[in-house]
């Protein structure tokens, strides 16, 4: 009788093993996806398989940013395997999400302000003569957007404590004028963000139809 030479290891699942991978992989994946949606708008999400750079030969002046690695690590001790506690994982995925969200914000504000400065769409509140005034010339410079439904999305502004305190104060302290002129910007954007996506809409003709 012939001895079969593959040997079987009876204190590993195979299957089991394969599964509990996957449903890691995919817990994973969804922790990041809900920390990207914290700061882009996962309709705008791209992926890639391969290549080592974003960029635009026909726009040289577009900023071309390259594929950035973000990593972390945690460890489980034996002790807490031996103990059966379970809470354990719970601590690895904050863990995770904490990393993985800062270094996901440091490459956003990062890439962010690399942009601004190479196009030299930059606000600064001491030259502006204050707080206020420089709003004012952040509209100016902010082109609103349009979505596919036309709906127009109006600019965030992320400031540290601090920052967000002084900002805060600096409005409270606005006048009826002052608001006024706001609104007025705000309102002459959001008709230019329409038009543009108006525009947009009129180069394509759908399919099965002929431009009248």
């Amino acid at each position: 009788m012939e001895r079969n030479s593959q040997s079987v290891d009876y204190f590993v699942d195979p299957d089991f093993v394969e599964k509990f991978n996957e449903s890691l992989r995919r817990l994973l994946s969804t922790l990041q996806q809900s920390t990207m949606a914290k700061y882009i708008n996962p309709e705008g999400a791209q992926r890639i398989k391969h290549g080592a750079m974003f960029c635009n030969p026909a726009a040289p002046q577009v900023y071309s940013g390259g594929i950035e690695t973000h990593s972390t690590l945690f460890d489980i001790a034996l002790e807490s395997i031996a103990a059966h506690d379970v809470k354990v994982l719970e601590r690895c995925f904050n863990r995770f999400q904490e990393d993985m969200e800062a270094q996901f914000a440091r490459m956003i504000y990062s890439s962010v302000s690399k942009v601004c400065d190479q196009s030299g769409n930059v606000v600064d509140a001491k030259k502006s003569g204050s707080l206020q005034l420089a709003f004012l010339e952040m509209l100016e410079k902010i082109e609103f957007s349009a979505n596919k439904t036309g709906e127009v999305a109006l600019p965030e502004i992320h400031l540290g404590t601090d920052a967000f305190n002084e900002f805060t104060r600096a409005m409270q302290e606005s006048t009826p004028e002052y608001e006024a002129m706001v609104e007025d910007i705000k309102a002459r954007k959001v008709a230019e963000a329409l038009e543009r996506e108006s525009d947009r809409k009129a180069k394509f003709v759908r399919y099965g139809e002929s431009e009248q």
